[in-house]
């Protein structure tokens, strides 16, 4: 227990020693929510990897890998890798050029209000805060277990640590940790690839012991595992985060490749390890009436001597309060950019919008608490946040990079009825075998086409494709009542 303390007060000290020296150095909103547009190539990249692996890969893709083998990897991290590459190289320096903040901002740009409220309200609020709550919970587990703190107690303390740190600091200083953390990551993930393989006996062993089809990349329900990974892979062309990386980069370049190495790193040698050790733990860790979630906190307190296993705690940690408070931001800028100041005050000051942005950090970080303690499972309640924003977003935002046409009727007809229709085909039990995404989707590419065939572009609307066409930032170009066209 003691060598647990001791890694964990370092990095918590470190990281709030951090947080601290940004709070009295960050002076506007801009460099809270966005690293004033600014950061290198070797930043982006480890704050890249750093955020993908929270609570999802750590606890996720080792119980994903305890219960599906190798499947586990295509159902997850291969098509969130491939979608966020597919993001990468061919939006990066688009949106880079645009210089905005948030992934409704391109919404509110190129359509007018209200285009942009859905999408701030999704990700704050169906996104944001449950998954933040996530990383509570891991890190709530994580303490509850190694120094026996009531759960209760570990969710607050968890919700403390990634709360203060993040309200404290913002992006600049959420970069810099991630910095370390990243190389923390990495030699957390190795030490314990490495031990619980050698434990399990290697492959000779492993093989045996796992049930049949952990060993194949489709498992033994291909069509389940299909359907898993295209729940999962849409989501990832809008997922805020990324875009914040893209946003955040000092240049075009540095956001294409800074992101591009970082989602290969992170796509496979981040996100395929855990999965290893959870199919290496099926051959000595009893299945029976044993929660997925729970397998890589058995592997850690039974196979790692404590100065080995407080690395991994601290490894641990520092994934899930880099995952943190990256959604706290997130969730913050949706807040403060996207409602508070498009709607309420857009006369408001870099420091008006400094303090209200540390007020949103509050507000998100309370909302996620209050959730933390009602998850009990991880994986499951980050596929429906996945799910129902991408089925609400990912056609849009592919139709005003692409589609002239597209009109502001058409867009937030097909972000309404693509969820509505999700969630009642679910409810209803997916009639004729059918999964509730397919349904989904082809009502939100039904709204968003004929909704924008059939209706005029509204005043504001700037009409554009903005991959092929730009797009003019409404405060210098666009007045409320202008229609733009095209350059």
């Amino acid at each position: 227990m003691i060598w647990y303390a001791f890694y964990i007060t370092l990095f918590v000290v470190v990281m709030f020693g951090i947080g601290f020296y940004h709070f009295r150095k960050t002076t506007s909103a801009d460099e809270y929510l966005i690293a004033g547009w600014n950061v290198g190539p070797v930043k982006i990249v480890l704050t890249v990897i750093a955020t993908w692996a929270g609570a999802s890969i750590f606890i996720g893709s080792v119980g994903l890998g305890y219960e599906f083998g190798m499947s586990g990897y295509v159902r997850f991290a291969l098509p969130a890798t491939v979608f966020s590459l597919i993001l990468a190289v061919l939006f990066a320096k688009k949106l880079r050029r645009t210089r905005l903040y948030t992934v409704p901002d391109i919404f509110d740009e190129r359509l007018g209000k209200p285009a942009g409220v859905i999408p701030a309200l999704l990700s704050a609020g169906l996104y944001a805060a449950p998954v933040t709550a996530m990383q509570i919970v891991a890190l709530g587990a994580m303490f509850n277990i190694l120094f026996d703190m009531p759960m209760g107690w570990g969710l607050v303390l968890a919700w403390a640590i990634i709360y203060g740190y993040t309200m404290l600091g913002g992006l600049p200083s959420v970069i810099i940790t991630d910095s370390i953390q990243t190389v923390v990551l990495v030699i957390g993930l190795v030490i314990m690839g490495i031990a619980t393989w050698n434990f399990a006996g290697g492959m000779a062993e492993i093989t045996p012991a796992v049930p049949d089809g952990h060993l194949s990349l489709i498992g033994d329900d291909p069509m389940g595992t299909l359907i898993f990974a295209m729940t999962i892979g849409p989501f990832y062309l809008i997922w805020q985060s990324s875009w914040q990386r893209i946003y955040a980069a000092r240049t075009e370049r540095v956001a294409l490749w800074g992101n591009v190495v970082g989602m290969v790193f992170a796509g496979t040698l981040i996100a395929i390890i855990p999965v290893f050790i959870g199919m290496a733990a099926r051959s000595f860790v009893p299945a029976e009436g044993l929660q997925p979630d729970s397998v890589f906190y058995i592997v850690l307190q039974d196979i790692l001597p404590p100065y080995l296993g407080g690395i991994l705690a601290m490894a641990l940690m520092a994934a899930l309060v880099s995952g943190g408070d990256s959604f706290l931001l997130q969730g913050t800028a949706n807040l403060t950019r996207d409602l508070y100041q498009r709607y309420l005050r857009p006369e408001a000051s870099q420091e008006q919008l400094l303090r209200i942005s540390r007020w949103g950090v509050t507000l998100i970080g309370l909302v996620a608490l209050l959730i933390a303690f009602f998850i009990t499972d991880i994986v499951g309640i980050y596929t429906y946040t996945l799910k129902w924003t991408a089925i609400a977003l990912v056609l849009p935002f592919l139709a005003v990079m692409f589609w002239r046409r597209t009109t502001r009727f058409g867009v937030i007809a097909s972000m309404v009825l693509g969820p509505a229709v999700t969630i009642g085909w679910e409810v209803a039990g997916n009639p004729f075998g059918l999964t509730e995404i397919v349904p989904g989707y082809l009502a939100a590419a039904a709204a968003l086409i004929f909704g924008s065939l059939f209706t005029d572009h509204a005043p504001g609307e700037q009409v554009r494709a903005i991959w092929r066409d730009g797009l003019a930032r409404r405060s210098d170009e666009a007045r409320p009542d202008q229609t733009v066209p095209a350059r």
